[in-house]
């Protein structure tokens, strides 16, 4: 039983990244344009690890290492002079998207994303 329900959830974050995706590539189709398969790929990729940063800071109650993951791809989309907006847009949507997860660990990630916008949006380099 405790292996289906990891199952149906790891089910759900695969519905809940491809449904951000996607409407990430409609805000930004800047991305496929710009990187193409490799930019598709990345954001999928990003957003399975945003997802496995907030269940490991929920395992945790350590909402801080969610945190430390934003501050650190950053500091990395900084060096490489990739625009941060593209992480605003996709943890904006992945923050409406959380509510359809179990309710106390909704809750949690959005408390988590939203800090992180708000971090974001105070460092973003205009």
């Amino acid at each position: 039983m405790y292996q289906a329900r990891i199952l149906e959830q790891h089910e759900l974050i695969d519905e809940l990244v491809s449904e951000i995706a996607q409407n990430v590539f409609l805000k930004h189709p800047e991305i496929l344009e710009k990187f193409g398969e490799k930019g598709r790929s990345q954001t999928f990729s990003d957003l399975q690890k945003h997802f496995l940063h907030l269940q490991t800071a929920y395992k945790l109650q350590a909402p801080e290492l969610f945190m430390d993951h934003v501050k650190w791809l950053h500091n990395v989309l900084i060096s490489r002079e990739i625009d941060t907006r593209l992480v605003l847009t996709g943890l904006s949507i992945m923050k409406d998207s959380v509510k359809k997860l179990p309710p106390e660990k909704a809750a949690f990630y959005h408390k988590c994303i939203n800090e992180a916008v708000q971090w974001l949006d105070e460092h973003h380099p205009l």
